[in-house]
């Protein structure tokens, strides 16, 4: 039985160390003064805050420099554990629980969703757009009315394309390049797997090319 992301967090990290974790991974190139933590992580307390960032400091996981009287807090990406634990940051408390949970409300009307581009490739840039798929009978507005406060929480634009299960799979059958390159490049599912994107699509996607999906 696969276990949820927030109980696999909480047995990770524990809440607290969860908390801070998804924030400063999730934003490798920001530094965070302390205030700012505490605003952001309004849910814990003072001292919660104080011990994780001191612990995470200690292992090397996180980088403390200090300017004038404030203290600044950030990722470290020369640790050797940090590309591993950004990619399970944002399984368990990142990026992709807190769109799967964004969409969940619309999980009746959405037969496949899914990330692509350079998030699915792992080259993403803090610029970079999230790249988000959407097959069902769902329209863009009601995508986007979903998305948005998990844009806001994850301080990065989402980007969605949405079809309708038969204007994708005519699309896709008829070699629209567009779709071809996306349904054959990284995948990471949100909603639905490969059996039910192969199913829409109308074709043996794994017949004409490589399977690079995965569920996260």
């Amino acid at each position: 039985m696969r276990a949820e992301p927030k109980a696999l967090a909480d047995v990770l990290f524990g809440k607290g160390r969860g908390a801070i974790l998804g924030l400063l991974y999730e934003h490798p190139d920001e530094s965070f003064y302390y205030r700012q933590l505490a605003r952001e992580l309004g849910g814990l307390s003072v001292g919660t805050i104080q011990r994780e960032l001191d612990l995470l400091s200690q292992l090397g996981l996180l980088e403390r420099s200090t300017v004038g009287k404030q203290v600044f807090y950030r990722a470290n990406r020369s640790h050797p554990v940090f590309p591993e634990l950004r990619s399970l940051v944002a399984k368990t408390v990142g990026t992709i629980p807190m769109l799967r949970s964004a969409l969940a409300g619309l999980v009746h009307s959405i037969v496949v969703s899914f990330i692509y581009g350079s998030m699915a490739r792992g080259e993403e840039k803090p610029e970079s757009d999230i790249d988000l798929m959407v097959v069902g009978k769902a329209s863009l507005e009601d995508v986007l009315g979903k998305l948005s406060n998990a844009e806001a929480s994850l301080r990065r634009a989402v980007n969605p394309t949405v079809y309708s299960p038969s204007e994708f799979k005519t699309k896709l059958t008829s070699g629209n390049h567009f779709l071809n390159s996306v349904v054959r490049g990284e995948k990471i599912f949100l909603i639905g797997d490969e059996d039910e994107l192969r199913e829409v699509g109308g074709i043996r996607l794994a017949q004409n090319g490589t399977d690079k999906s995965r569920r996260d």
